[in-house]
């Protein structure tokens, strides 16, 4: 296991999103399931498939790496470059410029992890590189959904520079601003429906599985039935796509940037992730005790209660006699929404500091968790140095202008799995610690 060490920016009372991500469950487990199903897999195999493939994305402790740790305070070599493999292939290693990395759909940095996972298949062991192969796809099918320059993030008027070398981010889109844009397959049909193909092609090469012959069906066939799943805008009508062509669980669509459409039931995926139980916060080497014990009693009021009650409400900063800021409140409100996509479907447009969506004034429409381990994904430290596998990590950042200590803990929630959110704050005279700023990284 690699371990891990790094630090999110901050930003006061508002957030700079990093768009990071490629696609999600809906194409890494569901498209993939579909298509090896296609391809003449035997169910168990195809699904085998699938979740190495899906796994990629926060499904196991080893892959949940944020590229603003790694590229921008922790500045990991090699979780960079693993990232690079799974989900920006590029003509150059980094650390390199971003210029001469360059995505190619289905280059030879995507196609040469999928050549040498189908070498090691052959010789009849077959039936036991599935998960290899599946892992292997991943960065062959985000190639598509990261064609092009990857973009470096820039806070250095937060006082934190990033590697360029580094960073990797989506390549801007100039269509959204939404930091999931290259999530949604219904943003790109060509490119969906050419990293489908592509995938299949892939599949089709797969050698026979203990001397059992393959049928497929051809690929014309196949591509007839697609364009449902590419146009779908919601987790409702993706999970009709799916029901309609043979797959029946659709839970894997819980989490994923869509909305959840209308009659939509969500459901937990145990399948996605094979995790541990993170330890005490308080194992957390190098951090003063104070700062812990605040960000604890602040995530366990968040997660457990419901933001509708605002129960956190006195741990976010404000100035004498006057309320805590309307956007930094109505953004932590947003991020606990069951529905993370609905948040999503309107990033970027215009706000009122005294409006939210509606949905964050629906106590149904927030999940209320028994405790904090069951609200987050565990993390552990990017870097050289063991790290426990913890709920958040808390790391110093440089002072503010007023000479007051600050620090930003890092969490990624479980209804919003392809992100790391960062809570800023800060330790002002008399008021001890209090939050003053939120912001966050699509890590995939």
């Amino acid at each position: 296991m690699r371990c891990r060490r790094g630090l999110l920016v901050c930003a006061m009372a508002f957030a700079m999103p990093l768009t990071c991500a490629g696609f999600e469950a809906d194409v890494h487990f569901g498209l993939t399931l579909w298509l090896a199903r296609q391809a003449g897999f035997a169910p168990r195999d195809a699904e085998a498939i699938a979740l190495a493939d899906q796994r990629i994305d926060a499904g196991s402790i080893e892959y949940m790496t944020s590229p603003l740790q790694y590229a921008c305070l922790s500045r990991f070599v090699p979780d960079a470059v693993d990232a690079q493999a799974r989900h920006y292939p590029g003509a150059r290693s980094v650390p390199a410029d971003a210029r001469a990395s360059v995505v190619v759909p289905g280059g030879p940095a995507a196609l040469a992890p999928v050549d040498a996972a189908l070498g090691k298949a052959g010789g009849g062991k077959a039936a036991f590189m599935l998960g290899e192969f599946g892992r292997a796809l991943h960065g062959w099918q985000d190639s598509w959904a990261h064609r092009g320059v990857p973009s470096v993030p820039d806070w250095s008027r937060d006082g934190i520079a990033c590697d360029a070398g580094l960073a990797m981010a989506a390549p801007l889109d100039r269509r959204t601003p939404s930091s999931h844009a290259a999530d949604l397959t219904w943003r790109r049909p060509a490119d969906t429906e050419a990293m489908a193909q592509a995938t299949y092609l892939q599949m089709i090469r797969y050698p026979n599985i203990e001397g059992a012959a393959r049928k497929a069906t051809p690929w014309d066939q196949v591509r007839q039935r697609f364009p449902g799943f590419v146009a779908a805008r919601t987790k409702r009508a993706k999970s009709d796509w799916f029901v309609a062509n043979g797959i029946a669980d659709t839970s894997f669509l819980d989490g994923i940037s869509l909305p959840d459409g209308p009659a939509w039931k969500a459901v937990r995926w145990h399948g996605r992730r094979d995790l541990p139980v993170p330890l005490p916060s308080a194992t957390q080497a190098g951090v003063d005790k104070d700062v812990v014990d605040f960000y604890t009693r602040f995530f366990v009021d968040w997660v457990t209660t419901s933001p509708v009650d605002k129960r956190w409400l006195p741990a976010i900063s404000a100035e004498r006699g006057k309320k805590p800021d309307d956007a930094l409140v109505n953004a932590l409100v947003e991020w606990r929404l069951r529905d993370h996509g609905a948040h999503l479907a309107v990033e970027g447009l215009p706000h009122s500091t005294t409006h939210s969506p509606t949905p964050a004034h629906d106590r149904a429409s927030f999940e209320v968790f028994r405790s904090l381990n069951d609200a987050v994904l565990p993390l552990i430290v990017e870097g050289e140095k063991p790290s426990p596998v913890l709920p958040f990590l808390v790391f110093a950042l440089p002072r503010s202008s007023a000479g007051n200590p600050r620090a930003v803990a890092l969490v990624k929630l479980l209804d919003a799995p392809y992100d790391t959110v960062g809570i800023v704050s800060e330790k002002r005279n008399g008021a001890g610690w209090k939050v003053t700023g939120w912001v966050s990284s699509a890590d995939y």
